[in-house]
């Protein structure tokens, strides 16, 4: 009866333990189907927000190519006006251009070029340790990025001074402005 009564524990346990094993087997098949399904969920919503992303990135992108083309019709009128506009801004003007080492050739003949076609009677270009030869100028420019006014040598001409930001003659507008600011002429736009 003592086999009998161990026989009868050690079914008992098995069973248990079958039974624990199953509960176990079952539990995470049934996780793993409740996860299964939150991956398929989260999958389905990243898909929809990415293709949300896409097509608001297309309209960004469209956007971007119209606002670029516009951009590109206006750089197109400001050439083409810019001589109507500069015609005889500086005539008998004397413009005398006070250069820093470092200014690019490009930004001086930029300047140049506005200043010819604004008809300026005379443009000298000294470098700004030169001293003046002739002291009869309307206006002084300073281009360079540490030149002022405070520190030109010429007394006479310090309150005919402008200084030039080399970023505002990178522009057509910027130009313009400039040359209208020469001319002692206001401009509004």
């Amino acid at each position: 009866m003592l086999i009998d009564l161990r026989y009868h524990i050690i079914t008992i346990v098995i069973i248990f333990v079958t039974l624990a094993i199953g509960i176990l087997i079952g539990g995470s098949m049934v996780g793993n189907e409740l996860i299964s399904n939150e991956h398929k969920n989260l999958i389905s919503q990243l898909e929809k927000e990415f293709d949300f992303l896409r097509n608001e990135n297309q309209e960004f992108a469209q956007e971007v190519n119209s606002l670029e083309e516009k951009l590109a019709m206006n750089k197109e009128f400001q050439r083409v006006i810019m001589p109507l506009v500069l015609k005889e801004q500086l005539k008998e003007k004397r413009v005398l251009l006070v250069v820093e080492e470092g200014v690019t050739n490009n930004l001086k003949d930029r300047l140049l070029e506005a200043f010819r076609l604004a008809d300026a009677d005379f443009v000298e270009i000294i470098k700004k340790d030169e001293g003046i030869k002739d002291n009869d100028f309307d206006k002084v420019l300073l281009l360079g990025p540490t030149i002022s006014k405070e520190k030109i040598d010429y007394s006479n001409l310090k309150d005919k001074a402008i200084k030039v930001d080399g970023n505002q003659i990178e522009s057509i507008s910027g130009l313009i402005k400039l040359v209208f600011e020469v001319a002692s002429k206001e401009l509004d736009l």
